[in-house]
């Protein structure tokens, strides 16, 4: 299957245009393949770790049977199949081996690490106990080998282009039937050098988080005491600063959720202005509360008139995006990555990146924002259900194509089967109707003979006379 990458994302307006006409009714033996750096468990490692689980959970909870290759301290609904330990990969390889293949030794165990699983699916595919593979690894090795399984292999590109799938991607751009998605246009955009793919968005668990539609709650419209909240890692490319110096100018106050990723880009950016902030108000601005859970992300979101978004790289999606709506509040963002594609007028205010002014324009406008609208866009854009209705329509397009394919096989063997017949026949009937005709030939012989023996009586009366 291809599609034309200048499509829209799959929703369920128009998931019809892509299912069967008829969807297969008995449940899908699904196989996900996570990447292996981290467990499929909370706390997240990051995005990748909590959408892997949801989609998982939710195909399971559908009535799917699926495997989850992932590992070994993964939490699934799914059955889990732990991927090669590193004391397994000690055991079976030599110490130096990397070294004479001219890789690390973490490459080399990632390289093994996926080339077992992926043997163990094409084994379990011959015993037909596999309808979809669906690929997260960010690895190439999947790509390359899901070839096996044609268009019934599907990867999802969560990343920008790191090495490792360009690798593949550099082999995959002349042909292939695998199939990809992207979780959105952004990212579609992105790999449309190499391949096309189809757009499923993200989803998170909406319901559970608890929304504040009250925005007499969440600061009076005409009050000027309100309040701004900023999640996420505390390193250079999420900018941290920016928000601090935007809402400092503003003076606005300003809540700081996250962990220090980057030790030294805190030091030099985000302490200076903590301390610069302190000694300009007897009442700080700044609230810096650290790494935090995510119910107290819920709680801080609810309290915030909104949600503050200053990366400055092109994310394929963000997810903080998705949970402020969740929460109801309304997003201030640069546009950077798929932000836009997630943010509408209805729900926030998207700028140009790094334009302070824009930026700071938004805290008077951003009241007027509906934080019942924020909810409606997370429940219909980003829930988990609506990613899961997505890959499912992708799904069963693969399987009902293979279903046709392999019936459409059949019919020609059985037509080829037919002719083959129907010509052993005929020769069967010619060869019966050559033995039949031999009595007649010998018969048809023997009348001749006694024919010419009568002619012969005849001539010898005539000469001779009677005897």
């Amino acid at each position: 299957m291809s599609f034309d990458t200048s499509s829209n994302f799959l929703t369920t307006t128009n998931l019809d245009k892509i299912r069967p006409t008829t969807l297969p009714n008995q449940p899908l033996r699904i196989a996900i393949i996570a990447h292996c750096l981290y467990p499929i468990a909370q706390p997240y490692a990051g995005g990748l770790e909590m959408i892997t689980q949801l989609l998982c959970d939710e195909l399971v909870a559908q009535g799917h049977e699926v495997l989850l290759y992932a590992h070994e301290d993964s939490h699934t609904q799914a059955t889990l199949i732990p991927f090669l330990t590193r004391e397994e990969f000690d055991a079976t390889v030599y110490d130096n081996e990397h070294e004479s293949l001219g890789m690390s030794r973490e490459e080399l165990y990632h390289y093994l690490v996926y080339q077992s699983a992926l043997r163990d699916l094409i084994d379990r595919d011959a015993r037909g106990e596999i309808d979809i593979v669906h690929n997260h690894s960010l690895h190439h090795i999947p790509m390359m080998t899901g070839q096996a399984f044609g268009e019934r292999f599907f990867t999802t590109f969560h990343t920008p282009i790191f090495p490792q799938l360009r690798l593949a991607l550099l082999t995959l751009r002349h042909g292939t039937k695998t199939q990809f998605t992207s979780i959105s246009q952004h990212q579609q955009r992105l790999f449309s050098e190499f391949v096309p793919s189809q757009v499923v968005y993200n989803g998170i668990d909406v319901a559970s988080f608890v929304a504040n539609l009250d925005v007499d709650t969440a600061h009076d419209i005409n009050s000027e005491d309100d309040s701004y909240f900023w999640y996420g890692r505390i390193c250079p490319e999420k900018g941290t600063h920016l928000a601090m110096q935007y809402c400092l100018e503003a003076g606005k106050k300003l809540i700081i959720a996250g962990p220090k990723s980057n030790e030294a880009y805190f030091d030099e950016y985000v302490a200076p202005l903590l301390a610069e902030d302190r000694a300009r108000n007897a009442s700080p601005l700044f609230d810096y509360v650290g790494h935090v859970t995510k119910d107290e992300v819920n709680r801080y979101l609810c309290q915030a008139t909104a949600m503050l978004f200053t990366s400055t790289w092109d994310e394929p999606y963000g997810l903080i995006l998705a949970e402020s709506l969740a929460c109801g509040t309304p997003v201030i963002g640069f546009d950077v990555g798929a932000s836009a594609e997630i943010i509408t007028p209805e729900t926030g205010i998207i700028v140009p990146k790094e334009d302070k002014a824009a930026f700071i324009r938004g805290f008077s406008e951003i009241k007027h924002i509906s934080r019942q609208a924020c909810r409606n866009r997370a429940i219909a854009f980003c829930s988990v259900s609506a990613m899961v209705d997505g890959y499912l329509a992708l799904y069963q397009a693969a399987v009902s194509k293979r279903e046709q394919t392999l019936a459409s096989n059949r019919q020609q063997s059985v037509k080829v089967s037919t002719h083959i017949d129907a010509q052993e026949s005929i020769q069967h009937n010619a060869q019966n109707d050559n033995v039949r005709q031999t009595p007649n030939t010998f018969n048809q012989l023997k009348g001749g003979r006694q024919q010419l023996a009568a002619s012969a009586n005849n001539l010898t009366t005539m000469v001779y006379g009677e005897q």
